[in-house]
């Protein structure tokens, strides 16, 4: 048996070769809350094909993106249950310089009675996410729960107000899904990929303020947590004990023995931060690197440190250059404020500055960041109690990068540093990775420029098979056909993923199966150009991409003009994404088709947005229209819908009549369950 229980606060919100058959992942379902709005995910602003996103509008790219980072994840995890999650874009928290990008949770835990009924692998009286349960069960634990069939297991938002006045100023979304970002922009998929982790296992159900669990009961998150300061497991701590171990910075530690074991594939020797000199404040100092400039070492970080004369926030007077003064030679201890850290790092390298130590405005980290290709000196940034320290060592005090040993981001026994600062980030602390992982992780508090998530999910697979996910190790497979590539590897490689979701772009942009044959094998020979395939892995790539393979691909997959499946010259429509800029003259009908698998518990057919007038027509197993249907929906304008509950399996064609000329209509088709 299973307990549920809502919860109501959403998180907010970079190996070895090993062999094996191939093995199916999830389904994780994708609805779009933006449609009808024009806005989000919905935008259907212009926009050129980016990185491999062929979408022709900003909604659409958004949409591909977001449909892509669930394919990856659907490929590294087992589950027999689909995982729907809403997604939307919304007005968040942000201020010119830094912001919320996205947030996201699981809608609702569960949690398993011990005895006979308890799912191999889960532990009884213990918290879990959603989609993680319904993995273990087998089953949609919603619908045991009496909840409606489509009940969501993932809620995700993300900042539509990125990159206007007053918002992230001067950053944009990047809807490649290449990894390659532009400076001065954010990239979208590295963000989703974070947020949906959120709501797959990576969070806690803890108030940190108190250090209470949730309804007094543990979460299988928080099963592997602990203070190295008091050697307590996070479980077997008081209350007290917890809300203090949250703000025990450097000190709380992931210990499953997953994590540990793929750490030295995932992690580096670290480098410290450290003042040398003088001796009363010497040893080591929290610190972020800034996404500018060339990254902190101790070949070009080591110096006396100097406090600005003048403006101790290092900034430009009416927008006039400002040559930091004082600091010649030294390294600049500046304060945040006022200006763009990339305005303070200009400035302190004209005035001679040999690095810049930026100090926040509290005890959170924080990661300077923007677009500045003349910064050619380190700049890092520390809390405001270390700047606080440095301030009043001024003169005297040494600061260096020093080699170290272990792993960046590991204690003495090689658990997995989490994010814990001395000031409580509500939304940020406890449920990432700590800032002092390196390379940095997809999974710590903030999002990184140097991430790839397209291609390495570092430690987070490895977090999840602890917490309990079945973890796709062996091959990808294309359909039925097994590539040889593995799907992820340890310490977080995911080349078979990206085969996986890159397959499923291209044939659904293709014109036709040529045209995908064409594009999958120039991805393929990319992909090896990249040294991401051996040559042994490339011809078993082939394999799966012979004439046979490459239809059937695109039948599954394409996109207009085929992929339907059996419907002929019907336009295919993917579930869960709208299909938009749909026109056509008075008395034209334009014919889509949907598959619908046996066992989908609701259908939803739609059309919505333009101007015009349209209506409906749905017939099952062969074309229809006007004068042969088995249902329809014909009202003033163009917000026309049939639903079926327990939908018969097969394809659906809908037939969208132009009772007036119409034009930027959405043609939606959404389903749940199936298999």
């Amino acid at each position: 048996m299973s307990r549920r229980n809502l919860l109501c606060t959403a998180l907010l919100v970079a190996g070895l070769l090993q062999t094996g058959a191939a093995v199916a992942g999830a389904d994780i379902v994708i609805v779009n809350q933006d449609v009808g709005t024009g806005q989000g995910l919905d935008d259907h602003t212009p926009a050129a094909p980016v990185g491999g996103n062929p979408g022709t509008t900003r909604g659409e790219q958004a949409l591909i993106v977001f449909q892509f980072a669930a394919d990856l994840w659907g490929a590294v995890l087992q589950s027999n249950t689909k995982i729907i999650n809403t997604a939307t874009f919304q007005p968040l928290s942000c201020n010119a310089t830094s912001g919320v990008l996205g947030s996201s949770g699981t809608n609702y835990i569960f949690t398993f009675n011990p005895g006979s009924t308890l799912p191999h692998g889960a532990i009884a009286d213990t918290w879990y996410h959603s989609a993680l349960a319904d993995a273990l069960a087998g089953t949609d634990l919603a619908v045991e729960n009496d909840l409606p069939p489509d009940t969501p297991d993932i809620v995700s938002r993300f900042n539509g107000k990125l990159g206007s006045t007053g918002c992230l100023e001067g950053s944009a979304w990047y809807f490649g899904l290449d990894g390659n970002t532009p400076a001065g922009y954010i990239n979208f998929l590295d963000v989703v990929t974070h947020e949906m982790a959120h709501g797959l296992g990576f969070s806690g159900f803890n108030d940190l303020s108190t250090g209470q669990q949730n309804q007094g009961q543990q979460d299988i998150y928080s099963v592997f947590v602990k203070d190295d300061s008091t050697g307590k497991m996070w479980t077997a701590m008081s209350d007290a004990e917890r809300q203090t171990a949250a703000l025990d910075d450097g000190h709380l530690v992931f210990t499953g023995a997953t994590v540990k074991a793929e750490a030295p594939l995932a992690l580096t020797v670290p480098v410290t931060f450290q003042a040398t000199a003088p001796a009363d404040v010497a040893g080591s100092y929290a610190y972020s690197a800034a996404t500018f400039g060339p990254a902190p070492s101790p070949a070009n970080l080591d110096g006396d440190v100097a406090v600005p004369g003048g403006d101790p926030q290092g900034c430009n007077v009416a927008g006039a250059p400002a040559p930091v003064a004082g600091v010649s030679g030294k390294v600049a201890l500046i304060d945040r404020g006022s200006c763009a850290f990339t305005e303070k790092a200009v400035n302190a390298q004209a005035g001679g500055a040999t690095a810049v130590v930026i100090v926040n405005t509290d005890d959170t980290g924080i990661i300077p960041s923007g677009d500045a290709p003349s910064v050619t000196i380190p700049v890092i940034a520390v809390t405001h109690s270390t700047g606080v320290t440095f301030r009043s060592k001024v003169p005297g005090l040494h600061v260096a990068m020093v080699q170290g040993s272990g792993l960046a981001g590991a204690d003495a026994d090689g658990n997995v540093q989490l994010y814990a600062p001395t000031t409580l980030a509500q939304g940020s602390s406890f449920s990432h990775y700590d800032t002092r992982l390196t390379p940095n992780a997809v999974m710590e508090y903030a999002i990184n420029d140097d991430l790839e998530a397209n291609l390495d999910l570092d430690l987070t697979p490895a977090l999840f098979k602890d917490i309990g996910w079945v973890v796709n190790r062996g091959n990808q497979s294309l359909l039925d056909c097994d590539t040889g590539v593995p799907t992820s590897q340890p310490g977080g490689v995911i080349v078979g993923a990206n085969l996986y979701g890159n397959a499923r772009v291209l044939a659904s942009a293709a014109a036709d199966v040529g045209g995908y044959r064409q594009a999958i094998h120039d991805y393929l020979d990319g992909l090896a150009g990249q040294g991401l395939l051996t040559a042994d892995e490339y011809n078993s790539v082939e394999q799966c991409l012979s004439d046979d393979q490459t239809q059937a691909q695109f039948d599954a997959w394409g996109g207009e003009g085929g992929g339907d499946g059996g419907s002929g010259d019907a336009i295919a429509l993917t579930n869960g994404v709208a299909l938009t800029g749909q026109a056509g003259a008075a008395g034209a009908q334009t014919v889509y088709a949907i598959d619908v698998p046996a066992g989908a518990r609701a259908l939803r057919l739609s059309t919505f947005g333009g101007t015009g007038d349209v209506s409906l027509y749905i017939k099952v197993g062969s074309p229809g229209g006007t004068g042969d249907f088995d249902a329809k929906s014909a009202h003033r304008g163009n917000n026309e819908s049939f639903v079926s509950t327990r939908p018969v399996a097969g394809t659906y064609y809908v037939t969208v009549v132009g009772e007036r000329a119409y034009s930027g209509v959405s043609v939606l088709a959404s389903f749940v369950g199936g298999h």
